[in-house]
């Protein structure tokens, strides 16, 4: 009753505690596909990190509030006439109170912006974006795939209905229409359903049909940012493949739209995976139902695990219970001991399990490697701290449900304590045993008898050191003849030792040897199969990461979105065409925000030379009036600089790009140009000519380019051409008509 009463006392800081935390993993997980970007640990490793941060400011704000002038002591002071202990019972309300604050807080902008670099940093701290960015690329470029029938007829009908049959071809050969086969046959697996409302065909069960639908709504932008690049795929691909002769700007177009429609598709793909599937063996299993060539890694997994727990518990109940010599206990006493000791035995196997994995891996082929002492001694001590959890946790609960104290509890956990020594050295070793007997290509029954033999002596050894050092008046609770007690906690526990080494060497050594051999086909064949360890050096040019960012670069001029909103939109631009004197080339431009890229980002579209199609970031300078359309591709850079729009004015100023008048040869050239936000009717596009509607309009406006938007210094002339011109005219921006 003593500790309900402390729980009631303090109940303010236990749900200030409590609230906090719930409050930390909410905004971390925000959007909640934060959880899908990375492994379970490093996500709670960021948590837990953003959850400091938290603690530190609500104990200085509860600081604040018992202690500054701002808090309850001028509120105490203020009423204690009316109440004496008015501020005593205030004070124990700062708690609460603290965490109130910091939620309401981060309502106002300055404190979010903080809270959101705060939040910036952990995520970066749990590297949140990096697994799902780099399963993407593994996925749209190093991963075989294979559309199931169903997803084959559906595809071979898109293709030979809008394209044709030469544009099918479902082999993997590397061939344009391989590869913009498989890239209709990802996109229609994918993010087709959204589309068309049908229900994902690997969507097998409600949990999967719920994730794919919080996926594709959190994961919107990206979506839609496919279906646009779908459209064009389509589009390029029947000027590509209806072309007797296509050009090399058109394979590259095609190329292009190919990559960005796998690398779009394959990216919710991976955020999918991770946030349906935490383990390794569960994520490849998920991949392996979408279609790729994922295949699982034998393990001693969860279902093996939980076997040897329930084994040992009852291999310890019956030993309790029947064993000559034992004291009979009740059923009770008996349940919370097996239970705590079979927890205990399944920790060290699970710490047992992972680095000796860990040191297989290493060590591929060597089988004279130096054993993992250091990670065993890790591991061992972590398993001991767990079992001592369990020790003291598990004969708490029911002794508080029963009224008793927490003394009887910790004063038997001292009295037992040199029995922790079993599980560390059971971790210690079944690792030793895994990491040289996992792969041997022995028959089962000789692993398993080694296995079992030498891990039952090892708890032999262990359980005769654990009897000698427990207080006899401790032993005579259990045993009648506490003088023998140690004799047969010795073989108690070597029995143990020996069943649970028999079967985790059994199941063991065979999931390793099916890896090894999977691991083996896998090289022998040329498919590429999908691995989870090195992160190529590409992830960081996907831009495909869902946490939204609300400020660009340094280097792009660090703009807020809120500032440049005004900017997005679609626009009508037009310049003089290079390769025409008396055209105007007219296209679309789109202005977005894109959150991935955390700047804004333009795209042309509709373009009449649609090999030319440029997209890139734009820069605003901070205090200058003009902004730079700026493409990066291969070494070659496209700048455009205009003025920023105002009201209803267009941005006007020049263009620097290449030109090939000449057909081979390109040259440095540059314009005026203009960039009008669209208006109710359809502006004129493609190369427009002095006989259309639009073509005084655009020319009008090209002219007003210069002087005040753009001008372009030529070379000085000749003395003599200045002394016969004195009061010619000064240098401009000529525009051909």
């Amino acid at each position: 009753m003593f500790i309900l009463h402390e729980i009631v006392t303090k109940s303010e800081w236990i749900i200030a505690v409590l609230a906090l935390y719930v409050v930390a993993w909410t905004r971390f997980n925000s959007p909640p596909t934060n959880r899908s970007g990375t492994t379970f640990a490093l996500f709670f490793l960021g948590v837990v990190f953003y959850y400091a941060l938290i603690v530190a400011l609500w104990v200085l704000v509860m600081i604040g509030l018992v202690q500054g002038s701002i808090g309850f002591d001028w509120m105490g002071k203020a009423i204690t006439t009316v109440n004496p202990e008015a501020k005593t019972q205030l004070a124990q309300y700062a708690p609460i109170v603290a965490a109130l604050i910091i939620v309401v807080a981060s309502q106002f902008r300055q404190v979010a912006r903080i809270d959101t670099a705060a939040r910036t940093f952990c995520v970066k701290l749990a590297a949140i974006p990096r697994e799902a960015d780099r399963l993407a690329i593994e996925l749209a470029q190093g991963a075989d795939f294979e559309p199931t029938d169903r997803l084959r007829s559906q595809v071979a009908k898109i293709i030979s209905e809008n394209i044709g049959p030469q544009a099918l071809n479902f082999s993997r050969d590397g061939s344009v229409a391989a590869r913009f086969t498989r890239a209709v046959a990802l996109y229609s697996l994918f993010v087709g359903p959204r589309n068309n409302g049908m229900a994902p065909e690997f969507a097998a069960n409600s949990y999967s049909r719920s994730a794919y639908a919080r996926i594709m709504q959190l994961g919107e932008t990206v979506s839609g940012r496919a279906d646009a690049r779908y459209e064009e795929l389509m589009h390029t691909g029947l000027a590509y493949f209806t072309s007797p002769q296509p050009t090399r700007e058109l394979r590259e177009a095609l190329n292009c739209s190919i990559t960005e429609v796998s690398n779009l598709t394959c990216s919710l793909m991976a955020r999918f995976v991770l946030f349906c599937e935490r383990t390794h063996n569960g994520r490849l299993q998920r991949l392996a139902s979408l279609g790729f060539d994922a295949r699982p890694t034998p393990s001693f997994g969860p279902d093996q695990w939980a076997t040897t727990i329930v084994l040992v518990i009852l291999l310890s109940v019956c030993m309790m219970l029947f064993m000559p010599g034992t004291r009979r206990l009740d059923i009770g006493k008996v349940l919370i001991i097996a239970i705590t000791f079979g927890v205990s035995i399944g920790f060290a196997v699970l710490g047992a399990i992972v680095v000796a994995q860990r040191f297989i891996e290493r060590r591929e082929g060597d089988r004279l490697g130096f054993p993992p002492i250091a990670e065993l001694m890790l591991a061992a001590l972590i398993v001991s701290g767990l079992s001592i959890a369990l020790r003291i946790g598990i004969p708490l609960v029911p002794a508080l449900l029963q009224g008793q104290g927490f003394q009887d509890v910790l004063n038997q956990f001292v009295d037992r304590l040199p029995g922790v020594i079993t599980p560390l050295a059971c971790t210690i070793s079944l690792g030793l045993l895994c990491c040289y007997l996992g792969t041997v290509e022995w028959r089962w029954y000789r692993v398993l008898g080694l296995g079992a033999l030498g891990n039952g002596l090892a708890l032999i050894g262990t359980g005769w050191l654990v009897g000698s050092m427990i207080d006899p008046s401790v032993l005579a609770q259990f045993y009648v003849h506490p003088e023998n007690a140690i004799v047969t906690i010795a073989l108690s526990t070597g029995l143990t030792g020996f069943v649970v080494g028999a079967m985790v060497l059994a199941v063991f050594n065979k999931s390793q040897r099916i890896r090894k051999d999977c691991a083996k086909r896998a090289a022998e064949t040329p498919l590429p199969s999908i691995t989870f360890r090195e992160a190529p050096s590409l992830a960081a040019e996907l831009d495909t990461s869902l946490q939204p960012k609300t400020e660009a670069a340094q280097d792009l001029g660090s703009y807020a979105r809120a500032d440049v909103v005004r900017l997005e939109g679609l626009y009508v631009c037009f310049r003089p065409a290079f390769s025409a004197t008396d055209s105007i080339n007219a296209y679309l431009v789109q202005i977005h925000w894109d959150e991935a890229e955390g700047c804004l980002t333009f795209e042309e579209r509709e373009r009449v030379d649609a090999g030319h199609t440029q997209k890139g970031r734009v820069y605003i300078p901070d205090g200058r009036p003009f902004m730079s359309f700026v493409t990066v591709e291969r070494g070659a850079i496209r700048v455009i600089m205009v003025s920023r729009p105002e009201s209803n004015e267009p941005a006007r100023g020049l263009i620097m790009t290449l030109a090939s008048p000449g057909g081979a040869h390109f040259t440095p050239a540059s314009a005026p140009i203009v960039l009008r936000r669209m208006a109710d009717r359809a502006p004129q596009l493609g190369f427009v000519h002095p006989s259309t509607a639009d073509y005084d309009d655009y020319r009008r406006e090209l002219e007003m380019v210069t002087p005040m938007f753009g001008c372009l210094a030529t070379a000085p002339r000749a003395s003599a051409t200045i002394q016969a011109a004195p009061d010619g005219p000064g240098a401009h921006l000529a525009v051909v008509r």
